[in-house]
C-alpha cells in the first residue's frame, strides 16, 4: 500500500470535489442576493473526522450553498453521549430556538429518535422523495441497523464495522506471512502464540489483545449459522428491531456457549491479552500486535503507526470454519429536524443531497474511515480510484457487502448495561472464576433483569 498521510488524502479529495458548483462565465459562483439561510448542524465528530466533516460542509457552503443562499454552521457537541444529552435537554425544555436543524445521533439512540416527533424519519424522506434517494439506494445492513418494525428511522451517516488491525513487521519477524492473516479464532490462537515474546518470565509483546463486549459479540454471535438462515440472533424479536426486545437468546440458541468454548481455548493457547485499559496505544507502541477495532480508526492508525511499523488490515476472524462470517453495523445517523421553519428544513435537505453524492461519500470515507452509506459510491470512479491506491479502505466495505444484513447489534434501551455485563462476564470466564456454562447463565440472567426493569419503567 502506498503510504499517504491522512491530511493529504483528505486535501486531495476535497480539491477534486470542491468545484462541483455551477460557475458563471466569469468563473465565479453566483450568490443569492438575499441573506443566506443559516442552519445549525450538531455533530460528535472530533479529530480528523471533524476536520473532514468541516471540509465537506465548507465545500457545500462554497458551492451549492452559495448558489442557493444557504450557510451551514457546524457545532461540535462532544462525543455521542454528550450530544444526546444536550439534544434531550433542549427537547425536555421545549427550547426549539436552541435545537439544531440537522443532528447526528448514535445508532443506540434510534429508539429515542423514533418517538421524537420533530425528528424527520428516513422512511418519510424516502416516501416523499425529499433527497432524491430511496431506501434501496442505501446499504441494506446500515438501514436495518437504524430501523424499527420495518420503518427506517435514521439516515445512515457514518456506518462502521469491526476490522482486524495487525503489525505486519511483527509478522515478518515471527516468520509469518503478513499477507495471510488469521481467518478463524483457532488460526488467531496459533498466530498469536508465535507472535508472543517473553523476557525475564514476563510477556513483553502479546500476539492478540482485545477486551470483548457486546459490540464484538453482536458479530461473533450473529455470524454463527445456528438455525440455517445464515445468521443467529443476540436477542428476541429480531434483536429488538421487529418489536421491543424482551430477553437475550444467546443462551437459548447456544451461540455464546459455542463461542466461549472456542475462545477460551484460543486465549489460553495464544496468550491473549484480554484485560487492557489502553489497548489502542499498546497496539501503536507494538506491545500488542493484533487487535480488533472500528473501521473509523483506520485514518488515525495509519498516521500513528507510520513511524513504528507497517499496518495491516483484514476482516475479523470467524468463530470457526462453519461460520458465515460477517459483521454488525455501528456508527451514527443523521436527522433533519422540522422546527417549523420551512426554509431551514429545505436547506437541511439540500445538504443531505450534497453529502450523499458519491464524490462526497468517498471524501468522507477517506478522512473518517466510515463507510460510504449509498451503493452508488462503491460504483463510482472516485471510489474505485481511491481504494486502488489505498486498498486498506476497501477491507471494511468488502466485509460488510458480503455480510448478512440481519447480523445486527441489539436495539435495546439498556445497551450500555449489556455491554458491561458481557465485558465483565467474559473476563470472569477467561479468568477461570466461572465455568463456561455458569458464565453464559449469569450473563443471560443479568441482561434479562436489566431489560425487564427498563421495559417495565418505559
Amino acid at each position: 500500500m502506498k503510504k499517504k498521510t491522512v491530511l493529504l488524502i483528505i486535501l486531495s479529495l476535497l480539491l477534486l470535489t470542491g468545484h462541483s458548483g455551477t460557475l458563471s462565465a466569469a468563473g465565479t459562483r453566483p450568490v443569492s442576493a438575499q441573506s443566506p439561510t443559516e442552519i445549525s448542524f450538531w455533530h460528535s465528530m472530533g479529530g480528523v473526522m471533524g476536520v473532514t466533516l468541516e471540509g465537506i460542509v465548507q465545500n457545500f457552503n462554497d458551492t451549492v450553498g452559495a448558489e442557493k443562499g444557504i450557510s451551514i454552521k457546524t457545532v461540535y457537541q462532544g462525543k455521542n453521549l454528550e450530544l444526546a444529552k444536550k439534544l434531550k435537554a433542549a427537547v425536555q425544555a421545549n427550547d426549539t430556538d436552541s435545537m439544531p436543524d440537522l443532528t447526528l445521533m448514535s445508532s443506540g439512540e434510534t429508539g429515542y429518535m423514533l418517538n421524537l416527533e420533530i425528528a424527520v424519519k428516513a422512511e418519510d424522506i424516502f416516501n416523499d422523495n425529499l433527497i432524491g434517494l430511496s431506501q434501496d439506494d442505501f446499504l441494506p445492513g446500515a438501514v436495518k441497523a437504524l430501523s424499527y418494525q420495518d420503518k427506517a428511522v435514521g439516515l445512515p451517516f457514518a456506518p462502521s464495522s469491526l476490522v482486524m488491525y495487525y503489525n505486519r513487521d511483527a509478522f515478518i519477524a515471527a516468520d509469518l506471512d503478513p499477507d495471510t492473516p488469521p481467518k478463524t479464532i483457532a488460526e488467531l490462537a496459533e498466530v498469536s502464540k508465535k507472535l508472543t515474546i517473553e523476557e525475564n518470565g514476563q510477556i513483553s509483546q502479546y500476539g492478540f489483545g482485545l477486551v470483548i463486549d457486546s459490540w464484538h459479540m453482536a458479530s461473533w454471535i450473529g455470524q454463527q449459522n445456528h438455525d440455517g438462515n445464515g445468521y443467529s440472533l443476540f436477542g428476541d424479536n429480531d434483536n429488538g428491531h421487529a418489536d421491543q426486545m424482551t430477553k437475550v437468546v444467546f443462551d437459548e440458541n447456544g451461540t455464546m456457549q459455542h463461542f466461549l468454548e472456542i475462545y477460551t481455548a484460543a486465549a489460553k493457547e495464544g496468550n491473549f491479552k484480554y484485560k487492557d485499559d489502553d489497548l489502542v496505544n499498546n497496539f501503536i507502541a507494538g506491545n500488542v500486535t493484533i487487535t480488533l477495532h472500528s473501521s473509523s480508526m483506520l485514518p488515525g492508525l495509519l498516521k500513528d503507526t507510520a513511524g513504528n511499523f507497517e499496518l495491516g488490515v483484514a476482516a475479523i476472524p470467524m468463530v470457526d470454519e462453519n461460520s458465515t462470517g460477517g459483521v454488525s453495523f455501528g456508527g451514527s445517523a443523521i436527522y433533519p429536524m422540522n422546527l417549523g421553519d420551512e426554509n431551514n428544513f429545505n436547506a437541511a435537505l439540500e445538504f443531505l443531497k450534497f453529502f450523499y453524492l458519491p464524490e462526497q461519500q468517498v471524501t468522507w470515507q477517506a478522512g473518517s474511515g466510515y463507510l460510504p452509506a449509498v451503493k452508488s459510491a462503491f460504483e463510482s470512479e472516485a471510489y474505485k480510484s481511491f481504494v486502488a491506491e489505498n486498498p486498506f479502505y476497501n477491507v471494511a466495505p468488502a466485509q460488510v457487502l458480503a455480510s448478512n444484513p440481519n447480523i445486527q447489534e441489539p436495539m435495546v434501551g439498556v445497551g450500555t448495561t449489556i455491554l458491561v455485563i458481557l465485558k465483565d462476564g467474559i473476563a470472569e470466564v477467561l479468568d477461570g472464576n466461572m465455568s463456561i456454562e455458569e458464565g453464559v447463565a449469569e450473563m443471560a440472567d443479568q441482561c434479562n433483569i436489566a431489560i425487564e426493569e427498563y421495559n417495565d419503567a418505559n
